[in-house]
């Protein structure tokens, strides 16, 4: 099946083209357009023209009707003082952006370069009352272009939240230029979730459940609760009616199997991870058949950590993505960028809806306490979901961190709360390609019981009282 028409965009001077490759490659992947060298004078058949430089074919373009960016000079290579770009409202601005305050540590030595000049301009973006980015009419300036990516690196690492001010501009013109050829916007969607909660008891830690669906009912939010599996053998009847009562406010997915350190994260052999992966899906249904009460297929791994072949067997098994802060939590060693990707993951990695880690999608989720704000607005501008996580402690001084949170989200535009069962299926249904049924699914109830471990119920229990017990030490002190 043929995608939509490319639109062809001419880069001036042609030498700027071949010092490029990488980076406009993986734009044309990124969007449907086609990256084309010219020459002085050269605009015959293009759609769209991109300057780098002060060259006279952006005038030239935009007396011909044609969409241009100008990017007047080269982003330093090395990082220095951070300076922040601030982003006006203009109408031309994608609303999610509007009022956006953009951490650069590449944009302060960059500002001593000629800006582009304001008149008969509308100013997008400035830095310390420099305007950095402009429009008029079918023109836009903006102050630096990026230099060519490196073999490996990935084009969400030139748009992060230290670093935007350079592809902002040229992303936001590439989304614009193909806006007819592409699909609607997705939905921002967005939840919180937190880790641990069992329904053993109406409260877990800090966590009142009824309190806490109350409270989301009343501000507008959702919030999940990754639970157990292994504590799925019992639920009061409190837990299960203030979920009930929270009427879609609050919802469960998965966290690990037991909860075993980080179990996933060990897991090399096929036959075990597959034993784990369904015995979790076992203990799933189980909950859900004495309960009455559905958990998302979405795994969380405990401790960020899921090995490459956890991952296959998840897929297999039947769950429909998983949540973590990086696309392949098997390369998470601490010393690696959250970006930390496989050769052939391609430049586009951390940018899309979802990302596909061995056929399973890998839904990015970001800190609740300690959140990134330029980071929530790049992933809210790429349609990337918010997720934002957190433990029962970080509930220690009430419901407010919840409500203050909610709010950064909504600054973002129109917000749509939902489980993260939801926010996994419309990833699916973004997907570039659409994937038929795994041809090597399991059954999960034909899949033998793993290993036994003796420990996993003491240890459990210690950890589930320790959480339980910090607001009476709370209150105590």
């Amino acid at each position: 099946m043929n995608g939509p028409a490319r639109q062809t965009v001419g880069v001036f001077p042609a030498s700027a083209h071949r010092s490029s490759q990488r980076l406009l490659a993986a734009l044309e992947e990124a969007f449907p357009v086609s990256f084309a060298p010219r020459g002085a004078g050269e605009l015959r058949d293009l759609d769209a023209v991109l300057v780098i430089g002060d060259g006279e074919e952006a005038e030239v373009a935009e007396a011909r009707g044609l969409p241009a960016l100008r990017l007047l000079a080269p982003e330093p290579l090395e990082a220095g003082r951070e300076a922040c770009q601030q982003l006006g409202t203009a109408a031309a601005l994608t609303r999610r952006l509007h009022g956006a305050e953009l951490p650069d540590d590449r944009l302060e030595s960059a500002l001593a370069i000629a800006a582009p000049s304001p008149e008969r301009e509308t100013v997008i973006a400035s830095s310390r009352g420099i305007p950095t980015w402009t429009r008029r009419d079918r023109l836009q300036t903006a102050l630096v272009f990026p230099h060519e990516l490196g073999p490996e690196e990935t084009l969400r690492e030139r748009l992060c939240e230290h670093r935007s001010a350079a592809l902002l501009p040229l992303v936001h013109f590439l989304r614009e230029l193909t806006a007819d050829q592409a699909e609607e916007p997705p939905v921002l969607r967005a939840a919180f979730l937190f880790d641990d909660p069992n329904l053993h008891w109406p409260s877990y830690g800090f966590v009142e459940l009824a309190e806490l669906g109350e409270h989301a009912r009343d501000h507008g939010y959702h919030a999940a609760l990754a639970t157990i599996p292994l504590d799925g053998w019992y639920a009061h009847p409190g837990a299960l009616r203030a979920l009930r009562e929270s009427r879609g406010a609050l919802s469960l997915l998965v966290h690990g199997n037991d909860h075993y350190g980080d179990e996933l994260g060990r897991l090399h052999d096929d036959a075990e991870a597959l034993a784990q992966a369904a015995q979790a899906l076992r203990r799933v249904r189980a909950f859900e058949r004495r309960t009455g009460l559905g958990i998302d297929r979405v795994m969380v791994p405990p401790h960020e950590r899921c090995s490459q072949t956890a991952t296959v067997a998840l897929r297999r098994c039947g769950f429909e993505a998983l949540t973590a802060t990086q696309p392949y939590p098997w390369l998470g060693d601490g010393g690696r960028s959250w970006l930390a990707h496989p050769p052939e993951a391609g430049p586009l990695v951390g940018w899309r809806p979802a990302d596909d880690a061995e056929g399973l999608p890998v839904l990015l989720r970001h800190p609740l306490v300690g959140r990134s704000l330029p980071e929530m607005t790049l992933r809210a501008f790429l349609g990337q979901p918010l997720i934002l996580y957190g433990h029962q402690n970080d509930l220690d001084e009430g419901l407010d961190v919840l409500a203050a949170a909610a709010a950064d989200v909504e600054r973002l535009g129109p917000v749509r709360w939902c489980s993260l069962g939801e926010i996994a299926t419309a990833a699916r249904e973004m997907a570039p390609e659409s994937k038929a049924p795994a041809d090597d699914a399991v059954d999960p109830d034909l899949v033998p019981p793993p290993r036994r471990r003796p420990l996993a119920v003491p240890r459990r229990i210690l950890s589930e009282g320790r959480d339980r017990l910090q607001p009476l030490l709370s209150c105590a002190r």
